[in-house]
């Protein structure tokens, strides 16, 4: 499993990145067919505040991607909002899967 992160230079914790890296590891011991995530943290200076930290998860499982985007106050709300959708998302490739491996 590979984890690739972009973040801005000392602006996020060491701990939230290990957070989200633990979190994608769990996903990747869920279903083994997960291979490589990337997350990309950044501060967009164009959007009003209160919504211009975003946090975007990429999943790729063996043919099927999954896109995570969330905007929030700060980096450790937008990574737990990423992270929620993200459980929602792996869980629905789950079902997904297994219904094919059934059919």
């Amino acid at each position: 499993m590979n984890i690739e992160f972009q973040t801005p230079y000392k602006k996020v914790p060491e701990k939230l990145i290990s957070l989200i890296r633990n979190e994608i590891l769990e996903f990747s011991h869920l279903n083994k067919k997960i291979s490589k995530a990337e997350v990309h943290m950044r501060e967009d200076k164009d959007v009003i505040m209160g919504e211009n930290i975003i946090c975007d998860i990429w999943l790729t499982a063996h043919g099927d991607n999954i896109h995570i985007h969330s905007r929030a106050e700060n980096f450790e709300l937008s990574a737990k909002e990423a992270i929620k959708d993200l459980r929602k998302k792996v869980r629905q490739l789950l079902k997904k899967q297994s219904e094919k491996i059934s059919a």
